[in-house]
């Protein structure tokens, strides 16, 4: 099956924040205009095409600006979880093992006696070649993200580029690009191991068991139900979790949804409840969420219902579960 990758509907939001309209872009990357809730999912055609023309209304000025991490609509957890490393290295790990997140590219990390590496690009065999917006974005995201966590105006040691880069982006670098036949970013290992003054572990252990529960899924369930599930996890908390909602936001009928779970013999209920489980054991292990907060979050209205639905689950109450994973309070 095609791998899909999810565009939120706030990406409208953060499009439109560069003054660039998103009706025409979408348009022109063949997306529909009028999104359903909270976003669609796209294939890598579409996603190429959705990059070409958003940087088809881009200056340089603003291509620097849509790489810039501060911004509110920019945010995303694999980012900010970069953000709470201790330093350049451990930022950069973690960012390519979940990037695959946020977009069908990979970041390789590659580090020698002197030097740390980081190679851009789709996550195919075919080589295809990234869009020359993305290749510019991701240098400028990487460069931007290790100097807000040092704090630091950290310039690399070298930027290879499959595309010409212009001026104004080559002084944001504070280097001159050199055409290659990859698209690869250069630091020196004393850069890298620079302490981050943005580091956060309180932050990082409660994104990191989330972030490895998506990132599980998406590398050993690549099914249709899996990317239901996925789409569940927004919408679930937002009480929009039915059956019409999800058809329409994956952009298909009621009945061509029923059929594409019964084609891996599940059902609609079957993943609700799967769901639900998944989140039910995630926020349990939070011990600030109360149980009753924890239904309210799955969509029950009446925790009881909650508390028998998860013994059915797992074979556990909720305090049992709790205690046997070490959570108070």
């Amino acid at each position: 099956m095609k791998r899909m990758y999810w565009i939120g509907k706030e990406y409208k939001m953060y499009l439109e924040s560069y003054g660039i309209s998103s009706e025409r872009v979408y348009k022109i990357a063949g997306l529909p205009l009028h999104m359903e809730k909270e976003g669609i999912y796209i294939d890598r055609d579409h996603y190429i095409r959705l990059m070409n023309a958003i940087e088809e209304s881009m200056d340089d000025e603003s291509m620097i600006r849509y790489s810039d991490i501060s911004q509110v609509f920019a945010f995303s957890p694999p980012i900010f979880a970069g953000l709470c490393a201790s330093n350049g290295m451990e930022c950069f790990k973690r960012v390519a093992e979940y990037k695959k997140l946020i977009g069908p590219f990979v970041v390789y990390v590659v580090v020698n006696d002197h030097e740390l590496t980081l190679e851009f690009t789709f996550d195919d065999e075919n080589k295809t070649k990234l869009p020359r917006l993305v290749a510019l974005t991701e240098n400028m995201s990487m460069i931007n993200m290790i100097r807000a966590g040092t704090g630091m105006e950290i310039i690399p040691t070298k930027i290879e580029l499959v595309d010409e880069c212009p001026k104004r982006i080559s002084d944001y670098f504070g280097i001159e690009p050199v055409l290659s036949d990859v698209n690869r970013l250069h630091f020196s290992l004393k850069d890298v191991h620079e302490p981050f003054i943005t580091k956060n572990n309180v932050m990082w252990h409660y994104l990191e068991p989330e972030l490895k529960k998506r990132i599980e899924e998406l590398e050993t369930d690549d099914t249709f139900a899996a990317k239901v599930r996925t789409l569940l996890m927004e919408l679930i908390p937002a009480g929009n979790g039915t059956i019409e909602v999800v058809a329409k936001d994956m952009a298909l009928s009621k009945r061509t949804l029923q059929r594409k779970l019964s084609e891996e013999n599940t059902t609609f209920v079957k993943q609700v409840n799967h769901t639900r489980e998944l989140m039910a054991k995630n926020f349990l292990m939070n011990s600030v969420l109360s149980t009753d907060e924890v239904a309210y979050l799955l969509g029950y209205s009446d925790m009881y219902v909650f508390m028998r639905a998860f013994r059915q689950w797992t074979g556990l109450t909720v305090k049992q579960f709790r205690v046997k994973h070490g959570v108070t309070g």
